[in-house]
């Protein structure tokens, strides 16, 4: 028995070295290498693909809440990044150890090619052993298309995909794999899109040809295709059934976000820290007293508190400065607002350098529109993918950018091009100066233009449903183009001071996006972490006692309370899963 064990376990590597004897040189290795370490299961599954069941989607937190931002929400293979790599590189790795598989089967059922030196193997151990991933594939194929096809077609289905008499004609060498490639081609067509239907039939030449040409490459190529059309085929209904169900799921946004979060909170497996969410709040509604509207509502009162606290940590340029954990479905959309924000604050420093180097070359003239455009365009053909990555990045490109300054400057002010090494020496130490200690100055004039229009477009949308908020904060996914500016729309501007001031520009989108992300989060999260009830009870004038200046930004009504919009997609808390989208 132990002789038998042993010789069991050395199969795996007789497999492999059958196959390198088999498919001589470094492919041949290769080949072994993947048949050994490859995953047992293709890289798609029923498994994977669950994530777009109709249920999966009407839990999915994520998705649930990120339909709220994009118009052309989509599900689609998710390769970019380290990640994508890796399961690129994983899928190829069992890709070819498919291939070797199919090379072993030529080998042991059909006694082709032959191998010398072979008496000794135990060719039965060896077939039994061999049948790894070709099983697998079958059911694999099974179970995705019996997901796909109604309920009349699951028994054609295990009739023609009936993996053991599969596995029984490959042994026998009877398999007909050219004619189950054109069954399951007339299948597919049935229920996918038109659009698929040139895919499908390059599934079936492959599978011909692999056969044909006796090319284990091309059957497996065959396969692919094949995994790849169930996929896209997954993908299309799920996507089709986000697209019937959108109005219905941000209707029910803040009803279901809310009972999603207060069911973990309560059961004690929320992963977020409250507390130190309701201690940032509190810190922000002692430091933010004196700057708000004195208010006769205390929930007024404390969403201004909330929204300047939400802008101002946009704006900081301090790496602790950092939002709470309730934030983090919204993790990605503030990390991109913050560095658009940070972005114009250095464009802003660059515009205070450009109107002091003009200074310095004794020009007071205007600074008309197309020159500030011109500048702005220069500038970000500099940082290139520089930009979105901090100020860092901007004093790593401070060299050029400083070069670029002198060279508009010394072309507005109508002096000769001749580039004084040791100004354009001054005008980078300056730059890189300002860049460092500057920084804070300029976010703070940039953040109280700001500021103003998020509060308006707040008070503008605060009584609106999530759908309404939708479809007046999200722009259309083909936007016209803007019309050509008239004369009179192009701003000129003027050297006042030390600095060149622009005339205020309108930030719609920004501010747009910052409310968006803020209504929709107060409604969830203020019952739940921020307002306590204790905190409704707060008087007029325990709020007003500090709050002394006069009103500059419009009155903030109270948030309506949340009603249950949509019961056929509410669903028990306890049993939502944690799933990710895209």
């Amino acid at each position: 028995m132990f002789r038998k064990r042993l010789e069991e376990e050395n199969i795996p590597e007789q497999l492999v070295e059958l196959i390198s004897r088999m498919i001589p040189g470094s492919k041949g290795e290769e080949l072994g290498d993947a048949y050994q370490y490859a995953g047992m299961y293709p890289p798609i599954t029923k498994q994977s693909l669950s994530e777009l069941d109709i249920q999966n989607i009407i839990n999915n937190i994520k998705l649930r809440h990120d339909v709220n931002f994009d118009r052309d929400l989509s599900f689609r293979p998710n390769l970019d990044g380290v990640k994508g790599q890796e399961k690129l590189r994983a899928a190829k790795r069992y890709w070819d150890a498919l291939v070797a598989e199919l090379e072993l089967y030529a080998r042991l059922f059909q006694g082709s090619p032959s191998l010398c030196n072979s008496k000794n193997l135990n060719w039965p151990a060896l077939a039994q052993h061999a049948q790894r991933r070709i099983p697998l594939m079958f059911e694999t194929i099974q179970e995705v298309l019996k997901s796909l096809v109604p309920d009349r077609d699951q028994s054609r289905v295990d009739e023609h995909l009936d993996v053991a008499m599969l596995m029984q004609e490959i042994e026998k060498g009877v398999c007909d794999l050219v004619r189950l490639s054109e069954w399951m081609s007339h299948l597919l067509k049935e229920h996918c899109a038109p659009m698929r239907d040139d895919w499908v039939d390059k599934m079936v030449e492959w599978t011909r040809s692999g056969v044909s040409e006796n090319s284990s490459e091309s059957i497996v190529k065959g396969l692919r295709e094949l995994l790849g059309i169930l996929e896209a085929m997954k993908l299309d209904v799920a996507n089709h059934q986000i697209r019937n169900l959108r109005g219905l799921l941000i209707e029910d946004t803040i009803n279901f976000e809310r009972n999603y979060h207060l069911g973990r909170i309560v059961q004690g497996r929320g992963g977020i820290n409250v507390e130190a969410a309701q201690q940032w709040y509190a810190s922000e509604l002692q430091r933010l007293r004196k700057p708000c509207t004195p208010q006769k509502d205390a929930l007024r009162f404390q969403l201004e508190i909330f929204v300047r606290a939400v802008v101002s940590i946009l704006f900081s340029n301090d790496p602790c400065c950092d939002f709470p954990e309730t934030f983090y479905l919204d993790q990605d959309r503030l990390r991109a607002l913050k560095a658009e924000l940070h972005d114009l604050v250095c464009y802003e420093i660059c515009f205070d350098m450009f109107g002091q180097l003009l200074k310095g070359l004794c020009y007071h003239g205007p600074i008309s529109h197309t020159t500030r455009h011109n500048l702005r365009t220069s500038l970000s053909a500099i940082m290139g993918e520089g930009a979105g990555h901090g100020v860092s990045q901007w004093m790593v490109n401070c060299e050029n950018i400083s070069l670029e300054l002198v060279r508009h400057a010394l072309h507005t002010s109508g002096c000769q091009p001749n580039y004084d090494l040791d100004l354009i020496h001054k005008a980078n130490k300056h730059l890189h100066k300002m860049f460092l200690n500057s920084f804070p100055e300029h976010a703070f004039i940039l953040e109280e233009s700001i500021l103003p229009q998020v509060l308006s477009c707040i008070n503008k949308n605060l009584h609106a449903s999530p759908i309404d908020i939708f479809n007046t904060l999200v722009p259309p996914s083909n936007p016209p183009p803007p019309p050509p500016p008239s004369q009179s729309s192009v701003s000129v501007l003027h050297i006042t001071s030390d600095t060149l001031s622009p005339q205020p520009e309108p930030f719609t989108d920004l501010a747009s996006r910052v409310t968006h992300i803020i209504l929709l989060h107060w409604r969830t999260w203020g019952p739940l972490v921020y307002v306590l009830p204790q905190d409704e009870s707060m008087s007029t004038s325990e709020m007003s006692e500090e709050t002394q200046p006069k009103p500059q930004h419009p009155t903030l009504p109270r948030p309506p309370v949340e009603e249950d919009a949509l019961a056929a997609l509410t669903v028990v808390v306890t049993t939502v899963p944690e799933a990710s989208h895209l």
